[in-house]
């Protein structure tokens, strides 16, 4: 956890390690922390965004459109097929238990109101510690940070990757996005060496 009012660098999970624990998560009925990592880590939002989304927002849908809130702009996001059985899943189960509310929050708690940044990011940083996930200083920044990651290492850590997560990320420039995913010039380097 950071001290307020200061910058702490955070880094994406390794996408088999998130896969893995998405896994643990469903075998052991964590539905919550199951989705917001799901959704976050597919989607790519940030935390304030992913908080705001609604069930008829995203349930049963191919895509859905947000105005994001940091920046007003508005974007549009797939869903993939993924994420669509893992919404679904977690829909039957809550539909199951009497809980399911198709103008509730994704994340709500026992109010019924969505949860705050600083609870997701505590619910987070508790699922990583009992899991033994190895992250630097992970929050639930983490969870867009493994997106963009992902994003350029499916694209062969390309340039065109970077463009790409520079606009979905909303950036003033690739170089922003680079350093948002921390991507070194040793890095840079040896995507020229492998050639």
């Amino acid at each position: 956890m950071s001290v307020k009012n200061t910058k702490t660098e955070t880094s994406g999970l390794e996408w088999n390690s998130m896969l893995g624990l998405l896994v643990r998560l469903k075998q052991e009925k964590n539905y919550r922390s199951y989705l917001l990592i799901a959704t976050g880590c597919y989607f790519g939002l940030r935390i304030g965004d992913l908080l705001n989304l609604k069930w008829i927002d995203v349930f049963e849908k191919d895509e859905f459109i947000l105005t994001e809130q940091k920046t007003g702009k508005k974007r549009k996001i797939t869903i993939n097929a993924f994420v669509k059985e893992s919404l679904s899943f977690v829909a039957q189960s809550e539909i199951t238990s009497g809980k399911f509310d198709i103008d509730g929050y994704l994340f709500q708690n026992r109010q019924r109101h969505k949860i705050t940044v600083q609870f997701a990011n505590l619910m987070l940083h508790e699922v990583l510690k009992k899991y033994n996930v190895r992250v630097q200083n992970g929050s639930t920044h983490t969870l867009r940070k493994t997106f963009g990651k992902r994003v350029w290492e499916m694209d062969n850590k390309s340039e065109r990757a970077l463009v790409y997560l520079s606009e979905i990320f909303s950036h003033s420039s690739i170089a922003t996005t680079k350093k948002y995913i921390g991507i070194t010039e040793k890095q840079i380097a040896d995507v020229y060496l492998k050639l």
